[in-house]
């Protein structure tokens, strides 16, 4: 921001600004049929105070006597005005000696002789006489400023102006094409309708910058005066309409009623529809478009401060970077809306107090963009770390903190090299009647912690309570040996269960184990295996182990083996 203040301050200040002689309040205007009668109209039917830059005759004349002590040279000057559409242009200069010379002001001058910030120069013929008068004659111009903002300079001070403008204006679209790079960027992480949106933004405010600096001309020489003209004033509507959308996604959805949102769409669009009815309206809208355009931009820009003011009301981050990023287009839109409806006059650097609130709510509405991502994705890191705990929550028991039912039934099969284990607590109905529930579940609790506390030296084993004083073991193992060897040991540890670490005695229990090897089965399959086996553990006794044995299915009283009992 430093950087584009200094600019635009060396083209403003220096001893030199005493070289520039603006016409506005010297001039004198008229309308005619032809361009003949505008330039015989006699100065005494001139209109010389007022709202004089109105008229909407075909022909507009223009009247300017050059007092001596005002002219900043007597040599080397131009003649300058801004380059808006128009059809046709005659000037006139006229020297203490009478002499005239006319020049005839081709649409296509304002690309030859363009001069930085939507202007053209005339040089103007040296004579030996003083110049005296300076007289236009434009047909149907499309804005007010061609005939309002005519100045003199010298031809120094022109080509030092332009070289300092133009060097401001590559130094504006250098750090508005940042933000386009970091759009790009961010789209492809957040892709969010408010991300392209603010691309849009910064994309119409570099487009109109290259047209109303007039730094198009490099690249496009022979670009059509009107076309030009029309092209920026449609980027400047998209530029600020986009801005609207960009605040609208800045602000966080649940901060917005459906009113609220209403409004800034509604705020958006109504700049666009006035330039369609612009662009259709054509020789009807003549002169007065400008105002138009300017007065149309009062409600989308009391809607916009509405919608900021509650946002941030409510506690909106992202409307404290919508407001930094429009305090400075605010300002510069109710001066320039100020002075397009004539109420105040102020200086040509009002032009560029517009590109310095582009390039201000370009940067600070990238930051509200950067915000409002680390604002979404801790959004979004919350609701994902919410969902897990959701889903250990629907997977975990909530008495044990083991895995449930309904995890162990998401597992699909027992592969090769895992084995099963279903273990239940024997006689564990007799306990809760004679101990009451409460005993009845830290007896429970004791017996998932042991379990789990036994299988902490095997990696990749889970225990899973499914449902009563049933248990399920899904651990590795090599074959049935080993299966059983970690049956018993789960056994044995169980038997000797301590109560002295509860707050409360705990009874002594036993557990049936039934065991099955994986094979690649389907789990249903492994656990009715195992099932049986748990019941034929219990009709041997109880507290013992029973191995599946799938090879004797055939034969049921052969179908078990391996019953290791402690006795």
């Amino acid at each position: 921001m430093a950087l584009i203040a200094c600019a635009f301050g060396l083209v403003w200040g220096g001893p030199l600004a005493a070289q520039i002689l603006p016409l506005k309040s010297l001039t004198c205007t008229a309308g005619a049929e032809s361009a003949r009668g505008a330039f015989d109209l006699p100065r005494g039917q001139l209109q010389c105070s007022g709202s004089r830059f109105g008229h909407r005759d075909r022909f507009v004349r223009t009247s300017v006597e050059v007092p001596r002590r005002l002219l900043p040279g007597s040599n080397g000057l131009v003649w300058q005005t801004e380059a808006s559409d128009f059809t046709s242009m005659l000037v006139r200069f006229t020297y203490a000696d009478g002499t005239q010379r006319l020049i005839d002001v081709d649409r296509q001058m304002a690309a030859r002789n363009w001069f930085a910030g939507n202007r053209f120069n005339v040089p103007i013929p040296d004579e030996a006489a003083r110049l005296i008068a300076v007289d236009t004659v434009v047909e149907r111009p499309y804005s007010a400023a061609t005939t309002a903002k005519a100045r003199i300079l010298t031809q120094a001070r022109s080509a030092e102006k332009h070289y300092l403008r133009s060097l401001a204006y590559v130094l504006v679209i250098g750090l508005l094409i940042l933000p386009l790079i970091y759009d790009l960027l961010f789209y492809r992480i957040l892709r969010q309708p408010f991300v392209l949106w603010h691309l849009g933004m910064v994309g119409a405010m570099t487009f109109y910058t290259l047209l109303q600096s007039g730094l198009i001309f490099e690249f496009l020489p022979d670009l059509e005066l009107g076309l030009r003209w029309r092209a920026t004033a449609l980027a400047f509507v998209l530029a600020l309409s986009s801005a609207v959308m960009v605040v609208r996604g800045l602000i966080e959805d649940r901060l917005l009623s459906r009113g609220l949102n209403a409004a800034l769409i509604a705020a958006a669009l109504i700049p666009i529809l006035v330039k369609i009815v612009a662009l259709i309206g054509g020789e009807a809208l003549r002169i007065t478009v400008n105002a138009w355009l300017m007065a149309s931009l009062v409600p989308s820009a009391l809607m916009v401060l509405i919608a900021v003011a509650v946002a941030l009301a409510r506690g909106s981050r992202g409307a404290r970077w919508a407001a930094l990023g429009l305090s400075v287009l605010m300002a510069v839109g109710l001066l320039r809306l100020l002075v397009g409806l004539g109420l105040m006059e102020f200086g040509f650097a009002l032009e560029d107090g517009v590109f310095v609130a582009m390039v201000v709510l370009a940067i600070l509405t990238s930051l509200g963009v950067g915000d409002r991502f680390l604002a979404l994705r801790d959004d979004r890191d919350q609701a994902r770390n919410q969902a897990v705990r959701l889903g250990q929550m629907a997977n975990t028991d909530g008495l044990t903190g083991l895995a449930n039912r309904r995890a162990f039934d998401m597992v699909a099969r027992l592969s090769p090299g895992e084995g099963l284990l279903l273990a239940d607590i024997d006689r564990f109905k007799a306990v809760d009647d004679k101990h009451g529930h409460q005993i009845g579940d830290a007896v429970l609790c004791r017996v998932a912690a042991i379990l789990r506390d036994a299988l902490g030296d095997r990696p990749g084993a889970r225990v899973y309570r499914l449902g009563g004083e049933e248990f399920a073991v899904v651990a590795r193992t090599a074959d049935g040996p080993e299966l059983m060897q970690l049956a018993e040991k789960l056994r044995q540890t169980v038997t000797r269960i301590d109560g002295s670490q509860s707050p409360v005695d705990l009874p002594l229990v036993t557990v049936s184990i039934g065991a099955v090897l994986g094979h690649g089965q389907l789990m249903h399959q492994a656990f009715a295996d195992a099932d049986a086996a748990l019941y034929r553990a219990k009709d041997s006794g109880r507290d013992c182990s029973v191995l599946y044995n799938a090879g004797t299915a055939k034969s049921t009283a052969g179908r078990f083996h391996d019953t290791l009992n402690p006795a």
